[in-house]
């Protein structure tokens, strides 16, 4: 059997997801509708919130808009949300609570604001840089390959937070396999160097469950992502990424 999988239906993973979310949404629907019955199973719409980009402004953004949606108790009529570069900063911190879209999200966007409005002065003294060096050393000897990309990820950890996140990706299905939150989608660009973007870009999806690209209904296993692979085969097993690593691997994530 093949470590990748090959096709371009769901994953039984995310199938079973918006089984558990279609009853989320139902709820939510007759209540924010006013509805006098429940809806059926072939009723119920999946919806979407897609976002863009921009940095500190979109990771702020985003958090204006989703605690909008709770406000307006349509938050839980959504299966999926999508984000690249600085909405990305914003999903995989609500993630990192497995019933985020539960809690007061007031309390989260203090959190969010005094991380966002802190002198960053900090992720680039001696002392971060020391930890920088160690932690890509390490990385190197685990066998990922290191670049600037993975230390641009460590200086976005420290702008973002007051210490080091051990999450992952993968860890993130404890917030979605109740069916509890929306589904998350990352997004970045794959790119050739010495080729232009607009002559080249294949958009690769990141969710808790997968990585893959949907042009060529390929995909792997999140824990995979970053292992090696021939035709299908997982032929040398690495360490699953700390999260920080996925937000400075693109410029769509980061």
């Amino acid at each position: 059997n093949l470590d990748a999988r090959l096709g371009f239906d769901l994953c039984t993973d995310e199938q079973d997801f918006l089984q558990k979310r279609r009853k989320v949404v139902a709820a939510a629907l007759k209540d924010v509708l006013h509805l006098e019955e429940d809806l059926q199973e072939h009723e119920v719409p999946i919806l979407a919130v897609t976002t863009a980009g921009c940095g500190i402004r979109a990771l702020t953004g985003m958090y204006g808009s989703i605690l909008g949606l709770q406000k307006l108790r349509v938050l839980d009529c959504i299966s999926y949300i999508s984000g690249s570069s600085g909405t990305t900063w914003t999903m995989t911190k609500l993630y990192e609570n497995a019933d985020w879209s539960r809690k007061d999200l007031g309390e989260i966007i203090i959190e969010a604001r005094k991380q966002a409005s802190k002198c960053k002065m900090g992720a680039f003294c001696l002392r971060s840089l020391r930890n920088y060096y160690r932690e890509l050393s390490q990385r190197t000897q685990a066998g990922h390959k290191t670049s600037f990309i993975d230390l641009w990820g460590l200086i976005i950890e420290s702008m973002l937070n007051d210490g080091k996140c051990h999450h992952r990706l993968s860890d993130q299905r404890r917030a979605v396999n109740q069916g509890q939150n929306p589904l998350p989608i990352y997004l970045a660009l794959n790119v050739k160097d010495k080729v232009a973007t607009k002559d080249f870009r294949e958009w690769v999806e990141f969710t808790p469950y997968e990585v893959g690209f949907l042009k060529y209904g390929a995909f792997i296993r999140a824990e995979d992502f970053g292992s090696e692979f021939f035709m299908g085969r997982l032929m040398k097993k690495l360490p699953e990424s700390r999260i920080c690593f996925m937000q400075g691997d693109s410029p769509a994530w980061g």
